[in-house]
Formats: C-alpha cells, sequence, structure tokens
C-alpha cells in the first residue's frame, strides 16, 4: 500500500500521521504522542466530582438539568499539591469523625500528606487532580480531537494508566463520524484505600480511529447534543468549548416507551 494511501480498518500509525496531514484527523494541540495503532491524548485542567464523598442517600436523577447542576456542582481547576493538601487533610479528618474512617487509618495518612513536600515524579509547583479512593469524576482530553467523516474514533485508556488502578473511561468512549472536541473521560480510582494525582498534560488514554464508509449525517447534523459546529469549523468548536460541555445531557432526550416487537406473547408484552 502506498504510504499516502488511508484503506479500511484501524489506523497504523502511517495511516494516522497521513490523515493528520491531509486534514481527515484533527487534534489540536499536535499530538505528543503517535502509537503504532492509536494517538495519545493528555488531561486537561478542569474536572468535575461526581457528587461527593459527604453525600450519602437520596436520588440523583440525570434527566433533570437542575438535578445535574446540583450533583456535580462548579467545575474545579487543577491546583499545584501545595494549594490542594489542607483540603485533602480536612477530608481525612470529617471521615475520621464520622466514623467512616479508623483513627489510626487516619492519622497515618494526614501524617503522609502533611510530610509531603511534594510528590516525587511530579514537580511541586505543577497542577495535579487528586482523586479519592474510590472516586469517579469528570474530566477532558487537553486536545481538540476526532476525525471527519468518513471514519469514526474509540478512546481507551493506556496500560499504564490501568495498571496503576485508574480507568479513563468505562463503555461511553466512542466517537461518531464528525466529532472534534476536547473527549470527556469518566475517570474512576479504582484503587479502595489509596488517593492517586493525576498531572494535567499526562497522557491518560489514547483514541484509535478506524475508516467507516460513507455517512449521511456528521455528529453535529445528527444530535449535536455535545457539539454543534459542523466538523470543518475547528475555531468555532474551539471557542464555544466550556467545562459545561463534560456534563451528561440525558435532559435532552425524549423519554417514551419502545415499540413493541412484533409476534410477542401478548403476556408479555
Amino acid at each position: 500500500m502506498n504510504d499516502r494511501v488511508i484503506g479500511y480498518g484501524t489506523f497504523s500509525d502511517k495511516e494516522l500521521r497521513v490523515g493528520l496531514e491531509i486534514g481527515h484527523i484533527v487534534c489540536d494541540p499536535e499530538p505528543r504522542k503517535i502509537n503504532g495503532s492509536s494517538i495519545d491524548v493528555t488531561l486537561g485542567h478542569y474536572f468535575y466530582h461526581a457528587g461527593t464523598a459527604r453525600q450519602v442517600g437520596g436520588i440523583f436523577t440525570p434527566f433533570d438539568k437542575a438535578d445535574v447542576e446540583r450533583y456535580f456542582g462548579e467545575a474545579k481547576k487543577a491546583l499545584p499539591l501545595s494549594e490542594v493538601r489542607g483540603k485533602i487533610g480536612r477530608e481525612i479528618i470529617a471521615l475520621m469523625e464520622r466514623g467512616r474512617l479508623s483513627e489510626t487509618e487516619g492519622n497515618e495518612r494526614l501524617e503522609r500528606f502533611n510530610s509531603l513536600d511534594q510528590l516525587n515524579g511530579i514537580p511541586d509547583d505543577h497542577p495535579i487532580v487528586i482523586l479519592r479512593p474510590g472516586e469517579r469524576i469528570l474530566g477532558h482530553t487537553n486536545e481538540f480531537i476526532g476525525i471527519k467523516p468518513p471514519g469514526t474514533t474509540s478512546m481507551q485508556s493506556r496500560s499504564t494508566t490501568g495498571r496503576f488502578g485508574v480507568a479513563a473511561c468505562f463503555c461511553a468512549g466512542w466517537g461518531d463520524p464528525g466529532y472534534i472536541n476536547r473527549w470527556t473521560m469518566e475517570i474512576n480510582n479504582l484503587n479502595e484505600h489509596e488517593y492517586v494525582p493525576i498531572p494535567v498534560g499526562y497522557r491518560i488514554a489514547q483514541i484509535v480511529f478506524s475508516m467507516t464508509g460513507p455517512v449521511d449525517i456528521e455528529y453535529a447534523k445528527a444530535t449535536g447534543k455535545y457539539q454543534s459546529s459542523s466538523s470543518n469549523d475547528l475555531a468555532e468548536i474551539k471557542r464555544l468549548w466550556t467545562p459545561e460541555q463534560m456534563l451528561p445531557r440525558a435532559y435532552k432526550d425524549e423519554i417514551e416507551l419502545p415499540p413493541v416487537p412484533t409476534g410477542l406473547n401478548p403476556k408479555y408484552m
């Protein structure tokens, strides 16, 4: 195959570079790393806590915009360890006071955090997102990335990220033809007892690109739920991006009963 020809199936590293060169694939800023069949994406500055560790019980209604805003609260911005250490200490003390953390374990955590001038391997002034044990947050890629029709994309955690117990996305990592944006990530700390820091700019996940046949309509015109601008207008996509785009918009979906399959036993209709 000619190096400048893009075939069907998953894009190889050569095809990814060709796609970027001819503008079929979009990645802004330019990719930090192109793998054999994917492009790495990095963690951006903003995130949402999924609920709060202080709330127990209740009902979260994702079909109500006001309840989505209540549940996720305000977007947070990553900060250096020196600025978030005190907040973590207060959270640990609160957990001890509510009996959700033993005094011994709580004091051990406090001692460890209070003794940290910086996290080894991370510059002390570098912004980080610290994930609580078992916590889920919404984060975003720093890159505006995707593919113009025809073609589709999917996001997967990097192997290294998975090995230290963090999932960048579960089953919501699919990008339809024409979806080009900062991707929202459902980031989960799967460690049950340890806080995990993720530096802004860390290569947390990867995007896989595949060709499709011709499509009748691209993402913005098909649904436009999380991107209303054409894939050909990157400047407009970037201008319109706000952290609020990470929030779920199930409240835009119409709630209706599904059609009844033909031939079904009337008893179970």
